[in-house]
Order: C-alpha cells, then sequence, then structure tokens
C-alpha cells in the first residue's frame, strides 16, 4: 500500500478515535452530573464538587474541539502539499517532454555527421572522437530525461501497455544504442523469447542497467543469461559490480550508497516498471550483485 494511500487512513482512524473517545467522555459526564454533584456532597472527602464537573465538561468540549481544529488543518496541508506535488510532476513531466524532440534531433543529426566523417574523413581520429562523445552523452540525457518522464507518471498512478515482445530483438537493438562502450555477452537458452511487456519500459529497464554497469564497474562488461521456466521468461544481468551497503534498500527510490554517481532511481524504476508488467526484480549479492528480471512470457490464446 502506497504512502498516498496509508496516510489517509492513519488520519482517519486518528480523528475518528480521538472524537469518539471524547464524546464518550463527554457523554458520561452530562448522564452521570447529577450522581457526582450528589456523591460530592455525600462524601467530600472525593472532591467531587459542583464546579469540578462543569469544569472536566469545559475541558472535555475545548479537548474535543481543539482535536478538531488540529485534524482539519491536518487535512487542509496535506491537500495543498498533494497538490503541489502533483504540479512540480505535471511540470516536470511536460518539460522532459519537450526536451526530447530536441535531444532526438541531436542525436541523429550527431549519427549522421559521424556517418559523414567515416565515409570522408576516416584519418581524422579526433573528429571521430568528439562525435562518438556527443552521440553517447546525448543519449544518456536522453536516458535520464525518459527516467524523469517514466518516474512521473508512475508516481501519478500510471499503468502500461504490455503486448507480445520480441525481448531478444529489443535487447540487441538496445546494445547497439546504448551499450557502445560495454562488453556484452548474451547466453541465449531459449528460441524466440516472446514477452508480455511495454516496448518503451523495457528499453529503459535495459538502458538502466547499461547505465548502472558503465557507472559502477571497472571492466565493463556483462553476461546476459535468458532462460525459461514453465510461464515465465528469465533474464539474469551479471556485471560483476559489487555492493556494500544494505541489499534490501536497493530498489528504493533516491537510494544510493557511498557513491556521487547515479541519480538512484533507475533499480527503483525498474523495480516499478517490472511490477506493473506483472513481473518482479530479484538483486542477490553473493560474490556480486546478479540482477533477475522475471518476465511474464505470451502465451498464445
Amino acid at each position: 500500500m502506497t504512502q498516498k494511500r496509508v496516510f489517509p487512513i492513519l488520519a482517519t482512524l486518528w480523528i475518528t478515535t480521538s472524537l469518539a473517545l471524547g464524546s464518550w467522555w463527554l457523554y458520561l459526564l452530562v448522564m452521570y452530573e447529577d450522581k457526582l454533584e450528589k456523591l460530592g456532597m455525600t462524601l467530600p472527602e472525593l472532591g467531587f464538587r459542583p464546579n469540578l464537573v462543569r469544569m472536566l465538561k469545559w475541558e472535555g468540549t475545548t479537548l474535543i474541539l481543539l482535536i478538531t481544529f488540529l485534524s482539519i488543518s491536518l487535512f487542509i496541508l496535506y491537500y495543498k502539499d498533494q497538490r503541489k506535488t502533483k504540479a512540480l510532476q505535471a511540470f516536470f513531466a511536460g518539460l522532459t517532454h519537450e526536451l526530447k524532440t530536441p535531444l532526438a534531433s541531436i542525436r541523429l543529426q550527431a549519427e549522421v555527421i559521424n556517418d559523414t566523417i567515416e565515409e570522408k574523413y576516416k584519418e581524422d581520429k579526433l573528429l571521430d572522437t568528439l562525435t562518438d562523445r556527443l552521440i553517447e552523452d546525448t543519449g544518456n540525457l536522453e536516458t535520464q530525461m525518459d527516467k524523469i518522464l517514466q518516474l512521473s507518471r508512475i508516481e501519478r498512478g500510471g499503468n502500461l501497455n504490455p503486448a507480445p515482445v520480441d525481448l531478444m530483438s529489443v535487447l540487441r537493438t538496445t546494445i547497439n544504442k546504448r551499450a557502445r562502450n560495454l562488453s556484452v555477452e548474451i547466453d541465449q537458452r531459449i528460441e524466440d523469447p516472446i514477452i508480455l511487456a511495454d516496448l518503451f519500459a523495457l528499453e529503459l529497464i535495459l538502458k538502466n542497467l547499461f547505465e548502472n554497469t558503465k557507472a559502477h564497474t571497472e571492466e565493463k562488461k556483462a553476461n546476459i543469461k535468458i532462460d525459461q521456466k514453465e510461464d515465465t521468461i528469465i533474464l539474469v544481468y551479471n556485471d560483476g559490480g559489487t555492493f556494500q551497503g544494505e541489499i534490501e534498500k536497493l530498489g528504493n527510490l533516491f537510494y544510493k550508497f557511498n557513491s556521487a554517481k547515479g541519480s538512484g532511481i533507475g533499480l527503483y524504476l525498474i523495480k516499478k516498471l517490472m511490477e506493473k508488467m506483472s513481473g518482479s526484480l530479484v538483486v542477490e549479492n553473493k560474490s556480486n550483485l546478479v540482477f533477475t528480471l522475471y518476465f511474464k512470457k505470451e502465451t498464445e490464446s
């Protein structure tokens, strides 16, 4: 259950319980006021004087009114905070969407320039290096924009559109685009793994894994094993990366352990996107980190 749902439920329970106890207290004082006064006159040593009973009634009423006022104020502040949060999410989603078009144009032009250099200026290593770096940096920026856009959609409760997808085709395409500087080995143990997935989400998941390898490993290589178990397609991603923090916290939003690199949302997005596609992410920390993705296999009706 998300925090957005838990807070209103707990607040409602607190208000209801407090009002019920206060109302019951006042009810007892009103119903037994006469008996308390008589008891006070009969046994003065108990201290139940008439003015004491009236004081308890006023204090009880004041307490209930105070709780009601504080509860209403709390709900108002929570509502304003939610409106502000949604406005910020909408702003960043809109900004990210607007920036994606010029970024895609810059990347396309950089690729055209790179192809031209390979055809006419093969000897100029500096130009070739600079254009490769421009394409790589533009791709990294596009990936960050995709992260922000997808994070905004998830936090606003957006849904994905799973459809039959050829996992190997998407994997090879993503490797060509986002893993140029990585050594990637694929151990494909089944033929034609067709999974139910959202294409954009799947590409972002793979990009995040490759980006994580670039940022946090020294050897810059990854081993990918694709297997099947019943109606589940399993992708095991192993890049030899190590982790010294709390493994249980990996996948939490903005969690980073002793690292200045990364934004802390990559694994969180992978986890949430896999859940929305009826899959799951399992992270194991043995001699090194191993990421296992469980996809739902597409089956014919």
